[in-house]
């Protein structure tokens, strides 16, 4: 399984978004490499969090081995500030219609790094459905 973050999907509504993301790490503990390998010093697990729109932070954690395998959480910030762009609809994608600069929204980039320093980066773009 390749280290990963596999999904994030967005959701915005009264000027919050509601981001879900999926991480595909295998979140080996202390007591399992030690277990598997006989050192401590084997264990590979995310440390960090960051997910950044533009260069304003807006979510920044540390973590430890008490992440799940593949872990999947959510979190909510803010996005008054930040340009959030005209999603298409799937009619509209099939014609081809392609999108104007200004409806390009700005992006949520989520960076995460795990304890062998090795780091996973995804973005995605703040869009609004079609009104």
């Amino acid at each position: 399984m390749a280290n990963k973050i596999s999904a994030i999907k967005l959701k915005i509504k009264d000027d919050v978004a509601t981001a879900k993301m999926a991480i595909s790490h295998p979140m080996t503990t202390y007591a399992q490499a030690e277990s598997l390998t006989g050192s401590k010093d084997d264990a590979n697990f995310i440390t960090h969090i960051t997910g950044k729109v533009g260069e304003e932070v807006v979510l920044d954690i540390s973590t430890s081995q008490f992440f799940s395998k593949n872990p999947i959480f959510m979190f909510q910030f803010k996005c008054d500030t930040f340009k959030v762009g005209k999603k298409l609809s799937g009619r509209e994608l099939d014609s081809g219609i392609e999108r104007k600069a200004s409806e390009i929204g700005d992006f949520l980039t989520v960076v995460v790094t795990d304890r062998k320093g090795n780091t996973y980066e995804k973005s995605e773009e703040l869009t609004s459905t079609k009104s």
